[in-house]
């Protein structure tokens, strides 16, 4: 049988061992400037910063060896993979994931006091949970008299949840698997973060060392502007004399009177990466995004109009969250065609044709399942009943399904693009803090706090990754398998790299004075993270522990909200609102609208006065913004924000 174009492997063995190294050395920047120095979190862009630098040295290397030094130039298909596996485990190590997790091990009992009563918690957490050495965990954060890791004290620990992320991370690559084809080929959504990768590593023109992305004039126009913004703030952050853009500019001062002052906070922020991928997006989102977050301001201030006084009012997230849920339900109604062909395939493998998938339908289906049964197994094994860890499961991985089809669909490249508290708090308002207390045991709200750190981490990205990644195999032929198969190795490079990189760190320094802390308060996001868990407990048994009617009200608002959204498109195709935008000004909207805004504006003039032609035209354009952010803002100002002065936190560049 005659080789397919998609067959091209691009997982070898100098790709596996170059994206351990440059997982090295991204990490090795990352403790610098996220850890050390707290001179920002440069692995928060979507995608991360290191992996963007790697693919950028990598394309502008590759040309010369392909000419001079032809047999250790890289395939496209290996530059690809290379690419995604970096992006993946790089994000390992940032602050939404390994950071917020390793204190889960530790915080319970290090800041544990007679007056917090933590002991009310950490005493039902399983001993292979957790670090029970009680030195290491004390000189985790005040710092050990030898720098070393006692890694006998956390190797049960870290291998019990690394089973955890393996579960997790395969259940998410098989639900996308499962709904690949649907959205790449029958769909054909745009995804505009893939689309940037593939424009950077575009082929060279045969005997050309540059590539033709790179000799585009509109897209060094594109890059010069966001060159040219990011260094007159880095020179405000050296010289504050000299005047700067800065990075939004505030409306509040304009809303001091009520009702306006209702609408408060209200900035306009400046995301040049946001606004470079929004260009590609579909037009209807871009209206809906900045549309709707103006509708919610103007809601707010016609209910303070009317003389109420509501705490809380609108209850945005909460919103957010029903939403979520509700496009959960839309999505697979909408592949349920296709779902069905896959669910038939289990038992009729000819049923759908899965030749060109990453791994056949019927064990992407029952892998699925199995991993979901699996993270079930485990949450129960460590204390949670078995109905509540069915509810978190299915919360956390429709979340992430929800946030791949938005980076696919519209691409904002936000890490923080979901509900973070989606999972226990969506329980907690519906059900009450009483469901979880069975038989006078906090065991189950114990084991959720120690999730939580998924609910506020970014854990969703990984499988927009995994999307995106499929996408790329299929525009360059790259084999889907062999990537499938380096995503799951980038998660184990990731962790490991993840693990030694933080606990290193923690042993060295002490975690009390990392990430910018102090020794009184413990300096990490993710000890914080963990602590406000405890804390919140503690308060939630002292309450009545009935359901919170105001906030489940509002979840399910944006749940029919979203649903009436969704059911009006698809009578009237031309209707505008979208409910894809609803979900995401609800999630995270203060970063997005402004960008939207504009975009929106560009692309109307220009498809109007001078048609699709002149929109392709300007695509480059649009990239080069996002490329020239990420290079002035992420990798030239990350590279100089290592060394740590305090002058790097007066430009304090956050993508996420």
């Amino acid at each position: 049988m005659k080789s397919s174009p998609a067959s091209r492997p691009g997982l070898t063995v100098r790709s596996f061992l170059l994206v351990v190294g440059l997982t090295y050395l991204g990490n090795e920047w990352l403790r610098h400037t996220g850890l050390i120095k707290h001179s920002g979190n440069f692995a928060e862009s979507v995608p991360p910063i290191p992996a963007v630098a790697s693919l950028l040295v990598l394309v502008l290397v590759n040309p010369f060896l392909q000419r001079w030094m032809k047999r250790l130039a890289l395939s496209q298909a290996e530059l690809l993979t290379t690419y995604c596996m970096t992006a993946i485990a790089i994000s390992m190590s940032s602050v939404g994931m390994i950071r917020y997790f390793l204190p889960v091990l530790t915080a319970p009992f290090y800041f544990a006091t007679p007056e917090n009563e933590y002991a009310l918690f950490n005493r039902y957490l399983p001993d292979w949970l957790v670090v029970s050495d009680r030195a290491a965990v004390l000189d985790s954060y005040r710092g050990s008299a030898t720098g070393i890791v006692p890694w006998e004290a956390w190797l049960v620990p870290l291998g019990v949840w690394t089973v955890f992320f393996v579960l997790f991370f395969w259940t998410m690559l098989c639900m996308v698997v499962v709904v690949r084809r649907e959205w790449i080929q029958h769909k054909r959504l745009v995804f505009p973060v893939a689309r940037f990768g593939l424009a950077i590593a575009e082929p060279s023109d045969p005997g050309a060392l540059v590539a033709k992305f790179f000799r585009n004039r509109l897209m060094w126009i594109g890059f010069g502007a966001a060159f040219v913004y990011n260094a007159l703030n880095i020179l405000h952050a050296f010289y504050p004399s000299l005047p700067a853009p800065g990075t939004s500019l505030s409306l509040a001062p304009l809303l001091t009177e009520r009702p306006w002052n209702a609408m408060r906070p209200f900035s306009f922020q400046y995301r040049p990466a946001v606004l470079g991928l929004a260009y590609l997006m579909p037009l209807d989102v871009n209206f809906s995004v900045w549309f709707l977050y103006l509708g919610t301001k103007f809601v707010a201030a016609a209910v303070s109009a009317t003389g109420a006084n509501v705490p809380g009012f609108p209850w945005i997230y909460d919103q957010a969250s029903g939403a979520y849920m509700a496009l959960v339900i839309v999505y697979v109604w909408s592949a349920r065609r296709h779902l069905g062909r896959v669910v038939r395939g289990i038992g009729a493998p000819a049923s759908a044709d899965d030749s060109d998938e990453p791994m056949p339908y019927r064990y992407a289906a029952m892998g699925a399942v199995g991993g979901f049964v699996g993270l079930c197994v485990w949450c129960v094994a460590a204390g949670m009943a078995m109905d509540v860890a069915f509810m978190l499961m299915a919360l956390l991985l429709g979340t992430a399904l929800v946030y791949t089809k938005i980076r696919a669909e519209a691409g904002a490249p936000m890490i923080w693009l979901f509900p973070w508290a989606v999972n226990k708090n969506v329980l907690y308002n519906i059900l009450g803090p009483r469901y979880f207390v069975r038989a006078g045991s906090y065991q189950t709200m114990s084991v959720l706090a120690s999730l939580a750190f998924l609910g506020r981490g970014f854990y969703p990205q990984f499988m927009a990754y995994q999307m995106e990644a499929f996408k790329m195999s299929e525009e360059r032929g790259v084999s889907k398998r062999r990537m499938a198969l380096g995503i799951m190795l980038a998660l184990v490079i990731g962790l490991v790299a993840g693990y030694h990189m933080h606990l290193t760190a923690y042993y060295e320094y002490g975690a009390n004075i990392l990430e910018g802390g102090t020794r009184e308060w413990g300096g990490t996001r993710g000890a914080s993270l963990i602590r406000q868990e405890y804390n919140r407990m503690h308060g939630l048994i002292g309450s009545a522990g009935g359901p919170n009617v105001t906030a489940g009200a509002a979840t399910g608002f944006g749940f029919l909200f979203t649903l009436l959204l969704a059911t009006i498109r698809r009578g009237m195709a031309q209707f505008p609102l979208h409910p894809m935008g609803y979900a995401m000004v609800t999630a995270y909207g203060d970063p997005l609208w402004g960008a939207f805004l504009v975009a929106w504006a560009v692309k109307v003039a220009v498809t109007r006065m001078s048609g699709i032609g002149l929109y392709r035209r300007l695509v480059p354009m649009f990239l080069g913004i996002t490329l020239g952010h990420f290079f002035t803002a992420g990798i030239l100002w990350g590279a100089l924000a290592s060394m740590g002065a305090e002058v790097f936190r007066a430009y304090g560049v956050w993508f996420g």
